[in-house]
């Protein structure tokens, strides 16, 4: 070997060495972001929030994840006043803040205590107030693709703003409408209807999603949704309520997806992580899947949830967000 290629050689070694000792840097496709919803339940809430949103915003985050219920589900009515108190309080997000809302925001309202509004009328009022824009909500932008401004929305699916569609680090990121109280299913004809409407449209807007995660360059899919669709729930009631139809498409739809995916939700306000996710419908686990809900009141803290793109066979790593508050207990 000429002196040359052996001072080569030894450089190159010497190279592997210094960058094997090396600590290897955070990926700049990995990225962490905040889930929350179920709060501002009572006064106590309502002056703890603002404290919630501070300390969200002082971290690290991509953006946060609001999955509905900003009132309580009684003795709570669905004004306009509120709607907008809560749309100022969520743009005052340092990141972008994905609101998608909850049965208490617009389904319950019919409630004798809420002042027997109509819901369909209320979930029209929150589409103009918080999904009007191409953007998330908060100081910091981000656009977010609507179910209304794709190709489908030219059709049946135009009114369906608040489903929206973002991909960051390589994971595709949904919102789907789907509610607790039964999903708006077996009040009367009327809201039997947009049930029905509103359930085409989520699974319209879920095999979207479905298809851009096939996509080479993309590693995984997260969900967010308010309802708890039947977690702790018989088969038996579950096949008999608003989302066993909804429930049967996504599980088999993320079996042949393969690919990691995130089911995340609140509605029943404790903290918890599946993994991998039992379907409500059959059961049965779906090993690709992981399901989180988020805290909801009276427990006031937020869910922390990291996208490691360098770690595929985990690639969703989740854990309490510690927000401890101290605003005292307000009767």
């Amino acid at each position: 070997m000429s002196g040359r290629s052996l001072l080569a050689s030894f450089l190159a070694a010497i190279f592997l060495v210094l960058g094997g000792c090396s600590t290897p840097s955070k990926s700049p496709a990995s990225l962490s972001f905040a889930l929350m919803g179920d709060i501002q339940y009572n006064q106590r809430e309502e002056e703890i929030f603002p404290q919630l949103l501070d300390a969200v915003s002082a971290q690290d985050l991509a953006f946060v994840v609001h999955v509905g219920d900003f009132k309580a589900g009684s003795n709570s009515p669905c004004t306009d006043e509120l709607y907008l108190r809560r749309l100022n309080e969520f743009n005052q997000s340092k990141h972008p803040l994905i609101f998608t809302p909850g049965d208490n925001d617009w389904v319950d309202c019919r409630r004798p205590t809420n002042n027997r509004g109509d819901p369909i009328e209320r979930l029209a009022k929150i589409r103009e107030l918080f999904h009007s824009r191409p953007n998330a909500l908060g100081k910091t932008p981000l656009q977010l693709q609507r179910q209304s401004d794709t190709a489908m929305g030219n059709g049946e699916f135009a009114r369906y703003r608040e489903n929206a569609m973002w991909t960051r680090a390589g994971v595709v990121f949904i919102t789907l409408n789907i509610q607790g109280s039964n999903d708006n299913l077996g009040f009367d004809a009327a809201n039997n209807l947009e049930h029905a409407e509103r359930t085409r449209a989520n699974i319209a807007w879920l095999k979207l999603a479905i298809e851009r995660t096939k996509a080479a360059d993309a590693i995984g899919l997260a969900i967010f949704l308010q309802a708890n669709p039947g977690f702790e729930e018989s088969i038996d009631d579950v096949k008999k309520s608003g989302y066993a139809e909804f429930l049967g498409v996504f599980d088999e739809e993320a079996k042949r997806l393969g690919k990691p995916v995130l089911f995340a939700h609140g509605d029943t306000h404790h903290y918890r992580v599946d993994k991998p996710y039992i379907s409500p419908l059959s059961k049965q686990p779906v090993a690709n899947v992981m399901r989180v809900e988020t805290f909801g009141s009276p427990f006031t803290d937020w869910v922390r949830i990291t996208v490691d793109a360098d770690n595929p066979a985990g690639l969703f790593t989740v854990k309490p967000g510690g927000f401890s508050s101290t605003v005292k207990h307000v009767d």
